[in-house]
């Protein structure tokens, strides 16, 4: 599962350090989606997800918006950016509980999920965690990832300092 998160190197240089304390997750609702269907093609998702460690993904047919906000228009120039960077993925761990895979008409599928990753840049190590959104469609017999979205998740400390202070009495 160590694709799951599709990171511009951009935004980990800046990234929090290993010392801070993640937020707790919410839990998604129990039996609000259906999780089940389809559950030949679960099984095909979950083994292409993890081919290489990256996915596969439908030739260049592979847009993301990243957790820094910049969009890689196909999976080589997502590559090229992390590689510029110097970033590696040192772990990528799915938070239990925390992934919804639902599946539309056998020919969709849309992953949810919450991430702890840690990346190694030139800066150090950085911890981050990483709510993803992943598309997935049905080509040619099979399934191939074409579109991504991650949103950072605050830590405690970063989300203090974005509060603003109360009115003074």
């Amino acid at each position: 599962m160590k694709h799951l998160v599709t990171l511009a190197a951009f935004a980990l240089l800046t990234a929090p350090t290993l010392g801070q304390t993640l937020p707790d997750p919410h839990t998604p609702p129990s039996g609000k989606y259906n999780t089940t269907n389809y559950p030949e093609d679960r099984k095909a998702i979950t083994a292409m997800r993890l081919i290489d460690g990256l996915g596969q993904h439908c030739a260049d047919d592979y847009v993301t918006v990243n957790p820094d906000g910049t969009i890689s228009y196909g999976f080589e120039e997502w590559k090229q950016g992390f590689i510029n960077a110097g970033a590696s993925f040192k772990s990528v761990t799915p938070v239990p509980s925390m992934e919804i895979l639902r599946i539309y008409e056998g020919k969709t599928a849309i992953l949810n999920s919450l991430t702890d990753v840690v990346l190694g840049t030139p800066k150090g190590d950085v911890k981050i965690r990483v709510q993803r959104v992943e598309v997935f469609v049905k080509q040619n017999g099979g399934w191939c990832f074409v579109a991504g979205q991650g949103t950072r998740i605050l830590f405690k400390e970063e989300m203090g300092a974005l509060q603003a202070p109360g009115p003074k009495k």
